[in-house]
């Protein structure tokens, strides 16, 4: 009886241990049953019975994980979850086999599936990297056979040349490479990419001059050699959405009307159009995919002095010339050899007044009425220096503060100088004897926007001040220089959109096309989109690579467009910016 109650209480508390923790009991394989089990293991993976053969492996892979084979219990079960269809996971376990066993002989069978799995993901790129991996790990030739044909189609269909390009920079050293760049230059010459396919041609000649694929490399480019691109790519960078997108707009009617007439002795321009969306932080990009995915041969835009700094340092690393119709920031077209500004800048067209006001003049005496803080490259300081440069003189010198209304005083303190007064005079009354001397001086030279130039000109004529009134493009405005023609006043004036359409035929003949597409008069953007474009055309006459354009661009003197004439200094920057006089009631170009 003892015994038997012995017995029963041990079989009770064995039943307790079962229950407490079945599954550690369930899964534990004892080691003269691995062998069989492992055996049991991989004849049900042999026969697709994944589900089996991955709970067999798993069992193995937690009773003996300090086994020699424990490495390869891992890798049966990333492969049973590879061929149970779970992507995710098996790619996961593939890529922890990797980390944990970095020697193993089964890192090859590890990124040939991660390379199966990225392709089935739909993920062409990830594919390649992994089964060129797959190729580099490989000891034996089997395997590496195996590995190059899973890559092969991948290299033929699957990747974009941009993908097989940043793969051919990846593996420039590497094994595969000749294969890479006889792809790369196959799949580029097919798409039209010239540059790109000699580039990638010419490399593979030049570095694996023995490749097994030398003699249809020297074929694909006998062909890419003799086929020239009948389409010549123009890039444009311009937003067409977004806050400035009415300007963008506005560029690419410009160019397209350059381009409507175009006669077919010029070959076909096609333009390559990247919507910036106002974003100065994407421009570089944008240019860069220009380049290399669009092979333009020259970058019009960006609009915004801020983009153009970006896209002027890709632009000028690569050899491409970018033309900017309307930024006019100082020293933008020093960014580079290849960058071309088409709007001067506000410093150069007071250099310009000034310069003409000096030696065209002979004006000597300058007195000056400009906004407080003017910086360095404003007009201000562009007229100032010039002048003192040529041997002029600044007389006098009155600053106003930003939301003047009433410019009396400031023109007083010129007068006193004039007359000079030491300071103020005596009486300051409306009707003073001092508002009714009349004092001459050489040139004035007013900077301000539309509505102070009104009250700036009316109080002139108050205080009975005479002379050239000299400025750059508010004066070209009809309202300002209409009113200085009606108080009898002498202007000189710098000025690219001063609607001279009397005397510049090519803008009478784009306003009316202009009006007759779009039943609007054209704005400047519009017109310098039209230049830029109609400008290029001049030079694709007879230059075609960027450099032969960068070259003919800097030969370029006198080009009349549709703003006025364009003529490039060696930085870059246009400096033909026309000078007109308003004298004697009229105002004609004088220079």
């Amino acid at each position: 009886m003892a015994k038997r109650k012995i017995s029963s209480t041990a079989g009770w508390l064995l039943a307790a241990l079962l229950l407490a923790c079945p599954a550690s009991w369930s899964q534990v394989i004892y080691p003269y049953e691995l062998e069989r089990n492992l055996k049991e293991a991989e004849k049900s993976y042999s026969e697709k019975d994944f589900l089996k053969a991955e709970d067999l492996f798993l069992r193995l892979s937690k009773s003996f994980p300090g086994n020699p084979r424990y490495s390869y219990f891992q890798l049966m079960i990333a492969k049973c979850e590879y061929h149970l269809g779970e992507y995710s996971s098996a790619g996961g376990k593939f890529k922890r086999f990797i980390r944990q066993f970095p020697r193993s002989n089964y890192l090859p069978a590890c990124y040939l599936m991660l390379g199966n799995i990225a392709h089935l993901e739909g993920k062409p790129y990830q594919s390649a990297e992994n089964l060129i991996h797959a190729y580099q790990f490989a000891g034996e030739e089997r395997s590496k056979t195996l590995a190059r044909k899973s890559v092969e189609p991948v290299l033929e269909r699957w990747l974009s040349v941009k993908e097989l390009d940043k793969l051919s920079k990846a593996n420039r050293d590497k094994d595969l490479a000749p294969f890479i760049f006889f792809h790369l230059g196959r799949r580029s010459l097919e798409q039209g990419k010239h540059k790109k396919a000699l580039e990638a041609l010419n490399y593979y000649l030049e570095n694996f001059p023995q490749g097994e694929n030398v003699q249809e490399v020297h074929l694909l480019l006998q062909k890419a050699s003799s086929s020239t691109p009948r389409t010549v790519k123009v890039g444009v960078l311009a937003p067409l959405s977004g806050e400035f997108s009415v300007y963008g707009k506005s560029l690419i009617s410009g160019m397209r009307l350059a381009l409507s007439p175009e006669p077919s002795t010029r070959g076909k321009v096609e333009l390559a159009v990247k919507d910036t969306q106002g974003e100065s932080a994407q421009e570089a990009q944008l240019c860069h995919d220009l380049i290399e995915e669009d092979e333009v041969v020259c970058v019009i835009g960006p609009l915004r002095s801020e983009s153009v700094e970006r896209a002027a340092v890709v632009a000028e690393l690569s050899k491409i010339p970018l033309i900017t119709p309307t930024a006019s920031r100082k020293d933008l077209a020093g960014l580079g050899d290849f960058v071309f500004q088409l709007s001067p800048t506000p410093h150069k067209k007071g250099q310009i007044v000034a310069e003409f006001a000096v030696q065209d003049q002979g004006l000597r005496d300058f007195a000056m009425l400009v906004p407080e803080g003017e910086p360095e490259t404003s007009e201000v300081s562009g007229f100032k220096a010039t002048v003192e440069k040529l041997g002029g003189r600044v007389v006098a010198m009155e600053q106003y503060p930003a939301g003047t209304q009433d410019f009396s005083p400031h023109l007083k303190g010129i007068k006193n100088v004039l007359l000079g007064f030491p300071s103020a005079p005596p009486s300051q009354e409306k009707d003073s004897f001092f508002d009714e001397v009349p004092v001459w001086l050489e040139g004035l030279f007013i900077s301000a926007d539309q509505k102070e130039m009104y009250d700036i000109l009316s109080r002139i004529h108050n205080l009975n001040i005479f002379g050239t009134i000299l400025g750059t493009e508010v004066c070209g405005d009809p309202q300002v220089w209409g009113f200085a023609r009606n108080i009898d006043r002498e202007m000189v004036f710098a000025s690219n959109r001063f609607a001279d359409g009397s005397h510049n035929q090519r803008r009478q003949y784009f306003s009316s096309l202009y009006r007759e597409r779009h039943s609007r008069e054209p704005d400047l953007v519009s017109m310098l989109g039209y230049d830029s474009m109609l400008l290029l055309l001049s030079v694709l006459e007879n230059a075609r690579s960027p450099q032969g354009i960068k070259d003919a661009l800097l030969a370029i003197s006198a080009f009349e467009g549709a703003a006025g004439e364009i003529g490039f200094d060696p930085n870059g920057e246009n400096t033909r910016t026309p000078i007109y006089k308003l004298e004697k009631r009229e105002v004609k170009r004088v220079r």
